[in-house]
């Protein structure tokens, strides 16, 4: 329990944990068979996290996109936890 409202404060999200998109995220020459520079994924669209690790002193976040049929990469500041005074949704 500690650790659950510990996570809430510093904005670490766990895997399994549903988010909503808060940033417009793009292609960036990641995806086969989609241009450089289209939208992957729109702000206010759901997705849950699949996982996170540290690189270079940042927490990253694979999160998947059901309705888009996408995984991408983000950074906490870019999702907001589904459910929350900051859910746009």
């Amino acid at each position: 329990m500690a650790r659950n409202m510990e996570r809430r404060f510093t904005g670490e999200f766990s895997p399994g944990e549903p988010v909503r998109a808060a940033a417009l995220i793009r292609n960036d020459g990641m995806y086969p068979h989609k241009d450089i520079g289209e939208p992957l994924v729109h702000p206010g669209d759901a997705g849950i996290v699949r996982e996170s690790w540290r690189f270079l002193g940042e927490v990253y976040y694979t999160v998947e996109f059901v309705a888009q049929a996408v995984f991408v990469i983000m950074r906490g500041r870019e999702m907001v936890r589904i459910g929350t005074a900051f859910d746009v949704g």
